[in-house]
């Protein structure tokens, strides 16, 4: 019998689909040639944008969680579905939760928030020419809006515990961009 790859698939089953999620179970060969199972969520990505004026101010949000009973700071991010492409929900998200459109975007990049549970990999915009738009909240959202300078932006989304992961992340990739020599 041939030796099998470490980390192949031997077979995958979805468990539980939703428009959202996939709750997955794949069976894998181990490092050891053993069978292993890894249950996962495969889920395509999500999006979230730093809205900033020209004054240097971003908007920074209060999000009710449900999941943590609690509200926290956060910049705009939204879930994407199968086949969405990240600007289009990047604009989509800021638009509906902060109640602005922007002219001009640029890519931060992205990461894996949950990278030992989820397929997940959030995509970062920075957005800039910002028009103040109605928002259009979900039934199950409530947010409301706060214009900062992006220091006490920093120090709200830095300094709650628990803190947003995606968002404080999403500063990490605006400071490596601006590192580079790049402008707000």
């Amino acid at each position: 019998m041939a030796a099998r790859e470490p980390f192949s698939r031997l077979s995958h089953e979805v468990v539980v689909d939703n428009p959202w999620h996939r709750y997955c179970r794949d069976r894998y060969v181990q490092t050891d040639g053993s069978e292993g199972t890894y249950w996962y969520v495969d889920m395509p990505g999500s999006c979230a944008t730093i809205p900033c004026h020209d004054d240097g101010s971003t908007l920074i949000l209060r999000v009710h969680r449900y999941l943590l009973g609690r509200e926290l700071w956060e910049f705009p991010i939204g879930g994407m579905k199968a086949g969405e492409e990240p600007l289009v929900v990047a604009q989509k998200e800021l638009h509906e939760e902060a109640g602005v459109t922007a002219a001009r975007w640029t890519p931060l990049g992205s990461f894996a928030p949950y990278k030992g549970v989820s397929t997940e990999v959030c995509h970062f915009f920075l957005a800039r020419d910002l028009t103040v738009v109605q928002q259009q909240l979900e039934a199950s959202e409530r947010i409301t809006v706060h214009r900062v300078p992006l220091a006490e932006a920093r120090r709200l989304l830095c300094d709650q515990e628990p803190g947003d992961g995606q968002s404080m992340a999403g500063l990490l990739l605006l400071d490596r961009w601006l590192a580079k020599g790049n402008q707000l």
